[in-house]
Formats: C-alpha cells, structure tokens, sequence
C-alpha cells in the first residue's frame, strides 16, 4: 500500500469515529431534526461535486437505479437515526465498535443466504471473533446485568444490521448497475433529506432549538461523514479492497479512545478485548 492510500484510509477512519463523537454529544437532542439538519449540510456539500460528476459522465437512470437511490435514502435515514438512540442510551464505546463489527458480520449473512455464497475458513473464523468480541464488549462475562451496557450492545447490533443492509444496496448500485459514486451518493442523501422533511419541518420549533443547541455537532457529522466517506473511495483507487478494508477498522480503536478519554466512559480490559475480536473477525472476513 502507498504512503498516499495509508494516509487516506487512516485519516479517513480517524474522521468516521470523529463524526460519531460529534452524534454521541448531539444524543439528547431531537433525533429526527438532528438527522434531517445533518443531511441537509451533507447535501450542500456533495451538491458541486455531485454534479460536476454528473456532467462529465451522464448516467443511466433507469427504474432500478432509481430503486437502488431511494432505498439507500431511506436505509441511511434510519440508520442514523438508530445511531442517535443508540448514543442516547448506551456508551459511544460500546454502541460505535458493535454497530461497526456487525455490519460486515450482516453483510456475510446477507452474501450466504441471498447469493449462495460460503465464507471459507478465514470467514468462518471472522464470523467466530465478531461473536466472541459482542458477547466480551456487551459485558456478560465481567459485568453481567448492566442494562446500559446490554442496550448499547442491543442498539449497536441494530445499527449494524442497517449498515449491512445499506452496504448491500450500495454495492449494487454502483458495481452491478455502474452508477457514479459520487452521483449515487449525492441522490442518496436528497432523497434522505426528503424523507425526512415532513418529520422534521412539522414542528419547526423543535428544529430550530437542535440547530441553535447542537449546532456545532450538526455541522460536524454534515461535514466529517462525507469526506471520510469521499477519502475511502479516493483511496480504493490506490490500493486493493483487501488492504483498504481492515485498515479502516482503526475507527473502532478511535472511537473507544475517545469513550474513554474524552467522554470519560469506563473501558475495562474485557471491553478492550471484545473490540479487538471484532477488528480481528473484520479483516478475516476480508481475507475470505
């Protein structure tokens, strides 16, 4: 891997667990309005990039197309909503390395039971280290009965199965229907934004409290979420998939430091543990 693409992907994943910081503090807010206002900044940002791709290379907007767009709209739109309930009721440190450990644990589900396909021995053992490590980070072997700990688990492992739904759908639109990423990502996040709209703009003094109350936050993840994104595409252009990857699982580590260390959270060894089982079950299933 070149020094350009290390940079890309670490920077990129120290700015995925940054975003999460800036949701987590956001939690106790209004979810819905947090959501919508985030996507609209994410919106105006993609909007110039979005388009200048589309001018340069048209695509093909068929009826599956537009399908794969308005179910990655709508899967996005709940699952950062999931992500907000999660931070209001568990740990960032608990929630944010679940959610991300699951998801690529969905996706090889999704991969069997929808395409037939078999993990292999390096998958098996991924899909193994990512249970091993839920079951260490959820606390049911050092602090069993700790109900904000289970509901983090709980919550994390609900977001994950939306990031492997979202993952899906994403694959698809821009491998198997060769949609722009850039064209596919700007789409997704309008139609998020849309259907959102009606929830969020009926009480209009509720949004206007979450801008003025978290409004640094709501910039932040507007803001960090699509450049992490964008420097993760940049970087699959310099390196193979199976490098890129696991290396992207640094976020999990970030995002436990900053529980720990900025949020104050209480990370045992067992926690610390669990996380590094699933970053371990994450590059297996790369290696798969």
């Amino acid at each position: 891997m070149s020094p350009l693409a290390l940079a890309l992907v670490v920077t990129g994943a120290v700015l995925h667990a940054t975003w999460n910081l800036s949701a987590k503090r956001a939690s106790d807010g209004d979810s819905v309005a947090f959501v919508w206002l985030m996507s609209v900044v994410s919106m105006g940002l993609a909007l110039p990039f979005g388009l200048v791709s589309w001018a340069v290379d048209p695509p093909s907007m068929g009826l599956s197309a537009w399908i794969a767009v308005v179910a990655s709209g709508v899967v996005h739109g709940v699952y950062f909503l999931l992500l907000q309930l999660g931070y209001r009721h568990g740990d960032l440190s608990v929630v944010y390395p679940v959610a991300r450990g699951t998801g690529p644990l969905f996706a090889v589900a999704a991969a069997v039971l929808l395409f037939g396909e078999r993990p292999g021995v390096a998958g098996s053992v991924g899909i193994g280290a990512v249970l091993v490590g839920i079951v260490l980070v959820s606390g049911l072997v050092s602090a069993p009965g700790s109900r904000k700990r289970s509901a983090g688990v709980g919550w994390g492992t609900l977001t994950g199965l939306w990031i492997a739904t979202y993952t899906v759908i994403d694959a698809w639109a821009v491998t198997s229907l060769g949609l722009s990423p850039l064209v596919f990502f700007l789409l997704s996040l309008v139609l998020t934004a849309v259907v959102m709209a009606p929830f969020a703009l009926r009480e209009p003094a509720c949004l206007g409290a979450e801008w003025r109350q978290s409004r640094r936050q709501i910039v932040t993840v507007g803001i960090l979420s699509p450049v992490a994104f964008t420097l993760v595409l940049f970087a699959l252009r310099l390196a193979p998939l199976a490098y890129v990857a696991p290396l992207r699982e640094v976020s999990m580590m970030v995002g436990v430091f900053y529980g720990a260390w900025v949020l104050r959270e209480r990370v045992t060894a067992t926690r610390l543990a669990g996380v590094l089982c699933m970053i371990a079950g994450v590059v297996a299933f790369t290696l798969a």
